[in-house]
């Protein structure tokens, strides 16, 4: 699979990420510089069963060995199977969702592209978050590594409206993981098949897709809406009151 900065090769049952190599040598550059940030993420996340595994880095950081995930993506998942789902399954994804923004926040980490393919499933159905590339992380002085910016920018259907000159921040994570919870509830983006330019004016105005019949429609709207300040509090939300 080639994506914009890198190329991904399986083999058996790993999956190796490599830069993208271009004509134009300042865009190979910026792909090396994707891989290497990739690579620095999962350095930093360590294992957990909610990210992606990653196997083995590259010298130099030029590549990243991650575990295959025989499901693919929980979009894809979710648009061939909708209608054997049940909505417990929904939910369990749902809270798994957030509890995998949740862990990379609690490292320095935000993903500044969640989207409901970033997820990828495993045989027994549970979702890992993955695509570093473009991500930001504060400081770890113990691995060497200094404060980096996020490079990626949300699609315009998870963009929280804001300077996008500026970084990436905890705040522009959490509206965005509206969005892909609203992909998992309806199999579908946030007005899907509009214009960005209509897309990024409605939510400039604060106007969002209704979703008061949607499972998990309150917290959908609260993320949108800004009324969480992190990933925890929504787990906090979603856990079941004693």
């Amino acid at each position: 699979m080639i994506g914009n900065t890198s190329e991904s090769w399986r083999i058996g049952d790993v999956v190796r990420k490599v830069y993208r190599v271009d004509n134009d040598k300042d865009i190979t550059n910026a792909n090396m510089e994707a891989v290497k940030n990739e690579a620095n993420v999962y350095l930093i996340l360590g294992e957990h069963r909610l990210v992606a595994k990653w196997l083995s880095i590259g010298p130099e950081k030029s590549y990243v060995d991650l575990e295959f995930y025989s499901q693919g993506t929980l979009r894809d998942y979710i648009s061939s199977n909708r209608s054997n789902i049940s909505d417990q399954q929904l939910k369990t994804w749902a809270y798994q969702l957030v509890e995998s923004v949740a862990y990379i926040r609690s490292k320095g980490v935000r993903h500044a592209d969640l989207r409901l393919d970033q997820w990828l499933l495993d045989e027994n159905l549970l979702p890992h978050l993955t695509d570093f590339n473009g991500s930001g992380f504060d400081s770890r002085p113990e691995l060497g590594l200094d404060s980096t910016p996020a490079t990626s920018i949300e699609c315009a259907s998870h963009c929280l409206p804001r300077d996008l000159e500026k970084d990436s921040t905890v705040e522009s994570d959490l509206f965005a993981l509206g969005s892909p919870l609203y992909e998992l509830m309806t199999n579908s983006r946030p007005y899907d098949g509009e214009e960005d330019g209509v897309i990024e004016s409605n939510f400039a105005k604060q106007i969002f897709p209704p979703v008061e019949h949607l499972l998990m429609g309150d917290v959908i709207m609260a993320c949108w809406r800004g009324q969480y300040t992190s990933a925890e509090q929504i787990l906090d939300h979603l856990r079941p009151k004693p």
